[in-house]
């Protein structure tokens, strides 16, 4: 199913975990207004990154979002946040771009230079900007990119 130009439905469900372990990841009807909405803020991140981005996780089941060690509140479970990489750059200098270009989003974590993490709101763009890093095994969250 085609949500916007760029991205189907399909993108934001995609899971090997889930695959693996027979988890049916569908979108529940009353979170689909939910996934629109990333998928049209996610047009504006693409095209001030003006390259494709490649969705790594988005919606996530309860069950799904528990296998994968998300935190019980996770905005995966919403429909509201992807994680994603992209040929632009590296996740930093991604963060960088997005926050320059004044793309919308509630909050944006670099999350171990690995990846970019996402979240939208249909009221709320706060523009929080956080790095994750681990220390001592844990995650820690610092304001700011680092």
């Amino acid at each position: 199913m085609r949500l916007t130009e760029h991205f189907r439905l399909e993108e934001f469900t995609r899971s090997t975990t889930a695959a693996r372990l027979n988890i049916d990841n569908h979108v529940p009807d009353e979170l689909m207004a939910n996934i629109q909405l990333t998928a049209n803020k996610l047009e504006l991140v693409r095209k001030a990154l003006a390259h494709p981005i490649i969705i790594t996780s988005g919606y996530r089941c309860p069950a799904l979002n528990t296998q994968v060690g998300g935190s019980p509140t996770s905005t995966h479970t919403k429909g509201l946040a992807v994680d994603f990489h992209c040929a632009y750059g590296n996740p930093k200098q991604i963060c960088q771009r997005l926050i320059t270009a004044g793309v919308e989003f509630d909050k944006i974590i670099q999350e171990y230079n690995q990846w970019v993490h996402i979240e939208f709101s249909h009221s709320n763009q706060r523009r929080r900007v956080v790095t994750a890093v681990k220390q001592n095994g844990k995650t820690i969250y610092l304001p700011g990119l680092v």
